[in-house]
């Protein structure tokens, strides 16, 4: 009974988690008028590490060892996978439609797969093949906005490049995360490597975004209080409760189950930002989406085993 009970709030903890993490570049795009790209970097991750810190205290200091040991490749990692990230995500939404942002960072598990790939972990098989070529064809159809020739022109939205490049980023991430998990609670590698982020990039950005005469966190001619509400949000709901939720998912459900709940997240963001931000769904999302979803799962099916699980 106990078990089922642990099954069931998973599974809720984890669509909770693609509704979240679907909210959080929505959030970002209505915020771009209000809050400059580097005040909502820097804000976003300062309370969500403070907290997160003060939760894992004790882990932290049990695995404080094992954390030195590789502190250098955490700190590197952490200034890719969270501080890197966290400019390229946000500002995909600030520059390009938050439906776009969702389903090109859709993208990620190919990403990894193919990072994976470059690394020597399996070989390209045709069934892989055909699904990396898919999910590819599908990012090029939301990215030229149903257009061949914009790419070929160079025209595409800044944005969209904006948010495969955090799609490509937070894929070698994961990479590092799964082999550093072995040794290192995921919860310990999420404080570290978000403090890590937090000094190395999105605080240097933002200290000259200051020095600049840039705003602390609100444009002069925005609301305060909305700036500071959705600033507060994104920090403390995707960021701190949506990575707990997804911790708790993989504990009770498992890795390979957890991340086939993300793929919801797309379909969350695209349901807020029509509802909420007025954006409309055209043909090229549809199909994109389509083509991607329909890649992923040809991956799924081909992949390399190591791709698609929990490391142990």
């Amino acid at each position: 009974m106990k078990s089922g009970r642990s099954s069931s709030l998973g599974t809720l903890a984890l669509i909770a988690t693609a509704a979240l993490w679907g909210s959080n570049h929505v959030v970002a795009r209505a915020a771009r008028e209000a809050v400059p790209l580097p005040a909502l970097a820097f804000w976003r991750w300062l309370p969500a590490a403070a907290i997160l810190t003060v939760i894992a205290l004790p882990v932290l200091r049990e695995e404080w060892p094992a954390i030195r040991a590789r502190l250098g490749g955490l700190v590197v990692g952490g200034a890719i996978g969270v501080g890197l990230f966290s400019y390229f995500l946000l500002g995909g939404a600030y520059q390009s439609l938050a439906i776009e942002v969702g389903f090109i960072n859709a993208t990620t598990p190919v990403w990894v797969l193919v990072f994976g790939l470059w690394m020597g972990e399996g070989r390209l098989s045709p069934g892989l093949t055909w699904g990396i070529a898919l999910a590819f064809s599908g990012t090029l159809l939301i990215i030229s906005k149903g257009e061949p020739q914009t790419l070929t022109e160079l025209r595409f939205s800044l944005g969209n490049l904006w948010s495969l490049l955090s799609a490509m980023t937070f894929a070698w991430f994961s990479i590092r995360v799964r082999d550093w998990s072995r040794t290192i609670a995921p919860i310990s590698l999420m404080v570290v490597t978000g403090w890590s982020g937090l000094i190395v990039v999105i605080l240097p950005v933002y200290m000259v975004w200051i020095m600049l005469g840039g705003a602390w966190i609100a444009r002069s001619d925005a609301e305060l209080g909305f700036a500071l509400t959705a600033t507060s949000y994104i920090g403390l709901v995707p960021t701190m409760l949506g990575n707990l939720f997804y911790l708790f998912g993989v504990s009770t459900l498992g890795a390979a189950t957890a991340a086939a709940f993300l793929y919801l997240s797309p379909l969350f963001s695209a349901a807020l930002s029509i509802l909420w931000l007025g954006e409309r769904l055209a043909w090229y999302h549809i199909g994109g989406f389509a083509a991607i979803l329909a890649g992923l799962m040809i991956i799924n099916r081909f992949g390399p085993q190591r791709l698609r699980s929990e490391p142990a």
